[in-house]
């Protein structure tokens, strides 16, 4: 009877270590899914210029509007009825979004347009931009998070790998 009860014990013990070393597994496959979601939903935004509640995410190309925000910056903008001079506005420029400040607003009856300016460049910018070009006001600037982005957007599964291997290494060193 005592040797089938200390047989039972030996038994529980094993199936706790073998839950314990499933249940480090699993922690450590879910933090790796959470850093990679992450990292997909940064640059989905990015690249995407996807409006999340009224707020978009823009990377900063050149050097037009520095020193107030500088090339491989990264701003937010929220969404915006009623811009006004001097504000930083996203707009529409073709193809491209471009980051200037209002250096004039103009009305004409209903409609407002505004004469842009980046603020390191000598002249205001050619035609005038229409409201419904505007895609939002810059709330926020982010130093450096462009070139971050734009880093991850590249080398996105030379970044899988490392997270992999660091995973790896941890797994190990927790399970030893």
């Amino acid at each position: 009877m005592e040797n089938n009860e200390t047989e039972s014990k030996q038994e529980i013990k094993k199936s706790n270590k073998v839950l314990k070393v499933i249940g480090k597994i699993c922690n450590v496959i879910i933090w790796a899914l959470i850093i990679i979601i992450l990292a997909l939903l940064l640059i989905t935004v990015a690249s995407k210029r996807t409006d999340i509640l009224g707020y978009r995410l823009y990377l900063i190309m050149s050097g037009s509007m520095e020193p107030t925000i500088k090339t491989n910056d990264a701003i937010i903008t929220q969404k915006i009825d009623d811009p006004q001079e001097g504000d930083v506005i996203a707009f529409e420029n073709g193809n491209m979004i471009t980051v200037h400040r209002i250096v004039q607003v103009y009305t004409e009856g209903d409609n407002k347009m505004y004469q842009t300016k980046g603020d390191n460049n000598n002249a205001v910018d050619q035609g005038l931009v229409q409201r419904t070009q505007v895609k939002g006001k810059v709330i926020a600037r982010l130093p450096g998070v462009g070139q971050v982005i734009r880093f991850l957007q590249s080398h996105f599964i030379i970044l899988i790998l490392a997270i992999g291997i660091i995973l790896i290494v941890l797994l190990v060193r927790r399970l030893i």
